[in-house]
């Protein structure tokens, strides 16, 4: 059986440095001893686990599409009401999207310059399922939309969690609101909501 600490086993605990470290300083200075370090584990761990550093990048950055796909499960909750469940959706995608930026950013130019969006299984993810489920959602708040509709109200939704994540700091500097604060982030969550849902 795997070693464990805290929750999570030696791999995980290995992807998630990677996803730091991807975050904090950017792809280019990602090495497995720094993955080692933040990692709490030896390099012999990483080579065990995985083969080479762009192994483990590459399994990293799957990992977090794990994750990200796992969010959509809040719209499946039916013992929920529609608002609740959206509710939840927007506040884990928001953490989700403050927690990896730089990731969020590279699956954005992926699906915006690259051909060969198969690469990008987040993004055949949104096509496949996860959009028709924030469709679905917003549609038992406003039955009567009808699908186009509730595309675009699905595409404002996407792009207002995602617009501040590109800006990064800028976007702090230029409007002089940090969504990272929980304060914050509720009460634009509860205005993303009534625009989306309710205008």
């Amino acid at each position: 059986m795997e070693e464990t600490k805290g929750n999570l086993t030696t791999k995980g605990k290995i992807l998630e440095a990677t996803l730091s470290i991807i975050s904090n300083e950017g792809f280019q200075n990602v090495t497995i001893r720094k993955i080692a370090t933040v990692a709490d584990v030896n390099v012999a761990a990483i080579n065990y686990h995985f083969g080479s550093k762009d192994n483990v990048i590459n399994e990293a950055l799957e990992y977090l599409m794990v994750q990200a796909k796992d969010i959509f499960t809040c719209l499946k909750k039916n013992n929920e009401t529609s608002e609740l469940r959206l509710k939840n959706f927007i506040d884990r995608y928001a953490k989700s999207l403050a927690k990896y930026p730089d990731q969020i950013k590279n699956l954005i130019y992926q699906s915006i310059y690259e051909k060969d969006s198969t690469r990008n299984n987040y993004q055949e993810y949104l096509k496949t399922e996860g959009i028709e489920l924030i469709k679905a959602t917003i549609q038992q708040i406003r039955p009567d939309d009808n699908d186009v509709t509730l595309s675009m109200r699905a595409i404002q939704l996407l792009s207002c969690l995602s617009f501040p994540v590109l800006l990064g700091n800028r976007g702090v500097e230029m409007f002089g609101i940090d969504l990272n604060e929980k304060k914050m982030r509720n009460a634009y969550i509860d205005l993303l909501i009534e625009s989306v849902c309710y205008r």
